[in-house]
């Protein structure tokens, strides 16, 4: 996650926009090699998006071809899965707001660029947006592979006790990471 200011300076590529998903966009061919990832953007992620559970952000090309996306929405994280670390030992009274990084996916059409670790970032850095506005304890991730689960580790997301799949950053850790970025640069 250090690179993060690095990736967001040369984002979008040349020719791309990063926008926010529309009926416009050229989804139905969308194929990153996970099903559940290009079904959620071809049928679900507009209906998300018009009932306010989720906002998906694209990045197409010039003719509307998506090359990829991700979808943010907020969570309250489940009380029985809470990690005293966020909370200084103490249970919260309620559900705490959480932010999750719901989908990422990249076209197999343009894998190899580091599309998926710049949009990555640049989910990382609308978080950051989010959290100065309205604040949260958390990211939250749902690896849905083995692989992905071993790349948000190395960013240095923390495996969620009792759980298979999820992974969480506490948003402290993502604010500090993000601030030693922008020193760096």
């Amino acid at each position: 996650m250090n690179d993060v200011k690095e990736a967001m300076e040369t984002f979008p590529p040349e020719g791309m926009n990063l926008l926010l998903l529309n009926r416009r966009h050229r989804r139905k061919r969308f194929e990153s090699g996970e099903p559940c990832v290009d079904e959620w953007l071809i049928h679900k992620a507009i209906g998300a998006m018009e009932k306010n559970t989720s906002t998906t952000r694209v990045l197409v090309e010039s003719d509307g071809t998506v090359a990829g996306y991700y979808t943010l929405a907020n969570t309250a994280l489940d009380v029985s899965l809470v990690l005293p670390a966020l909370f200084g030992g103490k249970m919260p009274t309620k559900a705490p707001l959480t932010l999750t990084l719901a989908w990422l996916g990249v076209d197999r059409r343009f894998t190899g660029r580091g599309l998926g670790t710049k949009l990555f970032a640049c989910a990382l850095a609308d978080g950051v947006r989010v959290y100065h506005i309205v604040r949260f304890v958390a990211v939250v991730i749902d690896a849905i592979t083995e692989q992905s689960f071993a790349f948000y580790q190395r960013m240095g997301f923390l495996p969620v006790p009792g759980t298979v799949d999820k992974l969480y950053l506490p948003a402290t850790t993502l604010l500090q990471v993000t601030a030693r970025a922008g020193e760096d640069g």
